[in-house]
């Protein structure tokens, strides 16, 4: 890192205008006469003796520097010149009082105000020389200092900023950001520069907020999906489940009927049907307290029997089961429920 001090540079900036001229003849006219940013001068008037005098180098100005209280108020009240002044081999020369009679035109009145990244203020010129150029076009400024040139990393910047001078000129360093104000204009590359910086802004927001609708829109519809698929399985799961059920409920009432003669079962559940029809083929065991595991081993040994499957099914496949009913009962189920009620009353 390099620090070059009190180098001597001028900046430009165009003048906009919003001229008024007093009783006495000055002019005031509100300005702008320096900004943030970088700039190019060439590596000699940089002091930069180890590149090529003429090679332009970029010197950026933060805005920590420019607007520094202590480099502002070197601002107050500063001299106005027509161009920067030179002394007669053409070398910059600073305002003093010894030539201030000579070169100044006029001043700034008082300390310059911040406006986004611009110096600003009000000129008062005292010099019909300097109305003149103002009238003729010429409405750029150039402010005149001197400051630190620091190099960080092959980069330089301007420090410890420290006016002189502000200069009218044709053309300044700055650009059209600094100027005197006209009368239908003020700042106007400014403002043009701010709608279009606050423009992007805001559309900048804008896809960001859409890009974050897209994200949660993708985000709903994923979960949306996921839930979908998982109420498919659901729903495949239930009706497997409940068509297993029913194929396993018409295969037991079909049982029923073939071993017992059972029919009109209605709501009766599975677990009572096999027990109803194992007391009807068993009527000689008691069945009370048995488990319902046991008494539907019990049922699939009548369903193997009553198939001849067995040795027991083919001797009853060969022989008649004859069933007496009581003469108020209208089939066997009703009997075989009958004696189930009447064991549980009893308490066998």
């Amino acid at each position: 890192m390099a620090i070059l001090s009190n180098v001597k540079l001028a900046d430009r900036i165009e003048v906009p205008t919003q001229r008024t001229l007093t009783d006495s003849g000055q002019m005031h006219v509100p300005c702008a006469f320096a900004r943030t940013g970088s700039q190019e001068y060439s590596a000699k008037s940089l002091g930069l003796s180890d590149l090529d005098p003429k090679e332009a180098v970029t010197v950026w100005r933060d805005e920590a520097d420019v607007f520094a209280e202590d480099s502002m108020s070197t601002f107050r009240s500063a001299p106005v010149t027509i161009g920067h002044p030179k002394d007669a081999d053409g070398k910059a020369i600073a305002v003093t009082a010894d030539n201030s009679e000579e070169l100044q035109v006029g001043m700034l009145e008082g300390m310059p105000a911040r406006v986004e990244d611009t110096l600003t203020g009000t000129l008062i010129l005292s010099s019909q020389k300097a109305i003149d150029a103002l009238e003729d076009g010429t409405q750029e400024l150039s402010a005149g200092y001197v400051c630190d040139i620091e190099e960080i990393d092959g980069k330089y910047f301007q420090r410890n900023i420290r006016a002189n001078h502000i200069a009218i000129v044709a053309k300044g360093r700055a650009g059209s950001a600094c100027r005197v104000a006209d009368e239908e204009e003020v700042l106007v590359a400014d403002e043009a520069h701010k709608l279009v910086v606050d423009e992007l802004e805001s559309v900048k927001a804008d896809l960001e907020v859409q890009k974050q609708l897209v994200v949660d829109f993708k985000d709903t519809v994923e979960k949306s999906e996921l839930a979908t698929e998982k109420l498919k399985v659901e729903l495949a799961d239930a009706v497997t489940a409940a068509s297993e059920g029913v194929i396993e409920r018409c295969q037991v009432i079909e049982d029923a009927r073939l071993i017992a003669d059972m029919r009109d079962l209605g709501s009766t559940s599975i677990a009572d049907i096999k027990l109803l029809v194992v007391e009807d083929q068993m009527p000689d065991k008691d069945f009370k307290g048995k488990s319902e595991p046991y008494i539907a081993a019990m049922f699939e040994i009548l369903v193997d029997s009553s198939k001849g499957e067995t040795p027991m099914g083919k001797l009853l496949s060969k022989q008649e089961t004859h069933v007496t009913i009581d003469a108020k009962s209208v089939n066997k189920v009703e009997a075989a429920r009958s004696r189930m009620i009447t064991r549980q009353k009893s308490g066998k």
